[in-house]
Parts: structure tokens; C-alpha cells; sequence
């Protein structure tokens, strides 16, 4: 039986930047009901802690958030794993994205996120629709005090485009690249990455790979598809994330998830 169920959040269970607003309630009553039913409930998002925690305010305390696409872990306020990016690498990475200048760049730490400048469609949509906590720095090189887990770059359709020639072939072997949507490309400590967190949760509930469930859309959630048995992609997920899950199901906008996590506390009920 299923004892482990992981979600990603945008493109699986909301549009991209989705608020709570966007959120079926309904999926607060089955996670707390599946709680009752003790399987383990986990959110595994390239979205910071506080964006993941606004989301879903009413249960919060009974998830586990994987949070900065899968570098960090927190049970309610402890943060039980952690994997960082090293400063000279940062410095390079951001170094790097500043040669495509059509993107922007966010940087993600324990802390908090930052960015150059509150003047810019990037900072914008984080803050207002992620609900991302952002602070505006100017120079991202020199004026972060915090340990980094994420570099994401952004542009609003075609990210995956411009890093492709030169920017992903150079890194992809030093850190962990994932294009998340049409917007970002995340990259993260090559220790770290959702199926990593996976593992790691796996490992520390005493869980095995038959006993859990997985639901994702995109690139970056395919590595944590491997670590169960039961892999779904929503119906508007990238070919390649429909190919490697072993099951499908509705699209976000038909709330997908949530008819197959009321499946799931059905044959708990039997």
C-alpha cells in the first residue's frame, strides 16, 4: 500500500505562479484525510518555503516540504536536510546568466530570495503571484548574506532557448540543470534535485519505492518519478515527463491530482 505521496505544485496542481486563490480547497480535506490515514504527504516545489507555506496555510504542519527544487526539506520550522551551492560557483553561474541578457536571475537562499531590482517583470511576478519573500540587492555577486540553494534563470517564454547553445552544455556537469516551465532554468546543487529528496525522505520514514506515489508535469520532476512505483503525469505535462511516469491523469485545470489522491483514500477505506 501507498504510504509516501509527493506533489509538485505548478503545472500539477496550479498554473504557473498559481496563489492559493488558485487552489481547489478540496485538496486541504485529502491531506488531512490521507494524514488520518497515515500516509506520509510531501510537497516538492522549486518554490521557496514561504511561497509553498502561503499555498497551503491550513495544513502546512502536516506536510513535509521540499522546497528550492529539492534542496531543502522542512517538517513544520525544522529544516531536516539541506544542500548549498558553493560561493565560487554561484559567483560563476551569475556571472554567466548576466551574458543572456533577455533573462533575469533569481537567487535563492535559506534565507530568503533575492534579485537586482524590484523594477522588473520577474521580481513582479514572484512576489505578487508566488508570494515569494524577495529582496531587491543590485549586485547579486557581492550583496547576499546567505547561504544559496538555487540560481534560477528567468524569461517569460523562452528560457529553455536561450540556454540551450552555450549556457546548459557548460554547466550541466558541475551543478544540477532543470528546466522548470517555459519560464525557469533552475540550477541547484549537483547533490541535491527533487529526486535526491526523494531519496532522502524515503530513507529517513523507513518508506520504500512500492510504497509511493508521485505526480509531476515537467523536466524536473522526472528524477523524483524514478524513486516510486506509482508516477503520474498530469495530462498537460512535456512529453518526455508523460513517457517516463507510469501512469496519467486529468490535467491541473480538472484537478487531476485530486481525483486520484480520492481514489487513493477510497482503498484505504476498504
Amino acid at each position: 500500500m501507498v504510504q509516501l505521496v509527493i506533489c509538485d505544485v505548478d503545472g500539477t496542481l496550479v498554473e504557473d505562479g498559481g496563489s492559493a486563490s488558485a487552489l481547489n480547497p478540496e485538496y486541504y480535506d485529502i491531506i488531512e484525510k490521507l494524514t488520518r490515514q497515515g500516509i506520509q504527504m510531501v510537497i516538492c516545489s522549486g518554490r521557496q518555503k514561504a511561497s509553498v507555506e502561503k499555498l497551503f496555510e491550513p495544513v502546512k504542519d502536516l506536510l513535509y516540504l521540499a522546497v528550492d527544487g529539492g534542496s531543502l526539506i522542512f517538517r513544520k520550522e525544522e529544516c531536516i536536510y539541506s544542500q548549498v551551492l558553493e560561493n565560487n560557483i554561484c559567483k560563476q553561474i551569475i556571472e554567466d546568466a548576466r551574458k543572456i541578457p533577455p533573462c533575469d536571475i533569481l537567487v535563492c537562499g535559506k534565507k530568503r530570495a533575492y534579485a537586482t531590482s524590484e523594477d522588473s517583470e520577474m521580481y513582479r511576478w514572484i512576489s505578487d503571484s508566488y508570494g515569494f519573500d524577495i529582496q531587491a540587492v543590485g549586485d547579486l555577486q557581492h550583496n547576499i548574506s546567505d547561504d544559496i540553494v538555487k540560481i534560477s534563470l528567468y524569461h517569460h517564454n523562452m528560457v529553455e532557448q536561450l540556454t540551450e547553445t552555450w549556457f546548459r552544455p557548460k554547466w550541466e556537469d558541475k551543478v544540477r540543470l532543470n528546466l522548470a516551465g517555459i519560464q525557469w532554468l533552475d540550477c541547484v546543487p549537483k547533490e541535491a534535485g527533487k529526486g535526491s529528496a526523494i531519496a532522502f525522505l524515503q530513507e529517513y520514514l523507513h518508506i520504500s519505492w512500492e510504497e509511493t506515489m508521485v505526480f509531476g508535469d515537467n523536466q524536473n520532476d522526472i528524477e523524483m518519478m524514478r524513486q516510486a512505483k506509482y508516477s503520474f503525469a498530469v495530462a498537460n505535462a512535456r512529453e518526455e515527463v508523460k513517457a517516463a511516469a507510469s501512469c496519467q491523469c486529468g490535467p491541473y485545470w480538472e484537478d487531476g491530482v485530486l481525483k486520484e489522491l480520492k481514489k487513493l483514500a477510497m482503498e484505504y477505506e476498504k
